[in-house]
């Protein structure tokens, strides 16, 4: 449950979810600078990857004394596919796409039940870059998520 604008309390959100998906083999959070070779290189390693980009983070004021901390961000699901074999990296690629909609499936549930200020309705998901990704494939699901900022604002 997603209670508070707190960046803990957010980053614990898409953690647990990550623990508790069999479908995950390995979850990272930070910046894009630590590269694929970063989660790859780690002796806990396995595929698919989920990587939670760091957020912006934008404080709105509703002037009715509510803080709303409005979080714009991204998670990424990756796996590796063999570069010759095109008939993989489709499978592979719609393996990763079915991993984003649960994801997804799961952030419109919660956004139903109360758990967040409002979820952005537009979503989108675009193919990850396979220059960047070092010829992994999957896919970036980006979004807006407000959530309650006045325990850590007021």
């Amino acid at each position: 449950m997603l209670q508070s604008g707190d960046l803990e309390n957010y980053l614990d959100y898409f953690e647990g979810w990550a623990d508790n998906d069999p479908d995950v083999k390995f979850y990272l959070y930070g910046g894009v600078e630590f590269g694929i070779a970063h989660a790859t290189g780690n002796k806990n390693f396995g595929y698919p990857f989920v990587w939670l980009e760091q957020p912006t983070i934008e404080t709105e004021d509703n002037e009715a004394g509510q803080y709303i901390e409005r979080y714009i961000t991204a998670i990424c699901f990756i796996t590796k596919a063999k570069q010759d074999d095109l008939e993989a990296q489709k499978l592979a690629t719609i393996e990763m796409y079915r991993l984003a909609c649960k994801l997804q499936k799961k952030l419109l549930k919660d956004n139903k039940t109360g758990n967040f200020i409002d979820l952005s309705v537009k979503m989108r998901k675009n193919e990850v870059d396979k220059g960047w990704a070092k010829n992994h494939c999957g896919w970036k699901l980006e979004f807006e998520v407000c959530l309650n900022g006045n325990p850590n604002l007021v």
